[in-house]
């Protein structure tokens, strides 16, 4: 019985957490948002997860050795 619970806890947490970088990319987003005026927000607003992910994948690994 124990492992049942295990096994849909297991489930359930792999679950809410499938996409949990965007969840935390956007909480921090819309905080610094909060924090800006307006105008500010008009602006310059942040770029989309999609936006950031793809920027990152093709940043280089490593920075070349001199």
């Amino acid at each position: 019985m124990k492992c049942i619970l295990y096994l849909l806890i297991a489930f359930l947490l792999a679950a809410c957490s499938s996409d949990l970088y965007r969840r935390i990319y956007e909480g921090i987003m819309s905080n610094n948002d909060a924090k800006k005026t307006p105008i500010e927000r008009a602006a310059s607003p942040a770029p989309s997860y999609d936006k950031y992910k793809k920027e990152r994948e093709e940043l280089p690994k490593e920075l070349p050795k001199e």
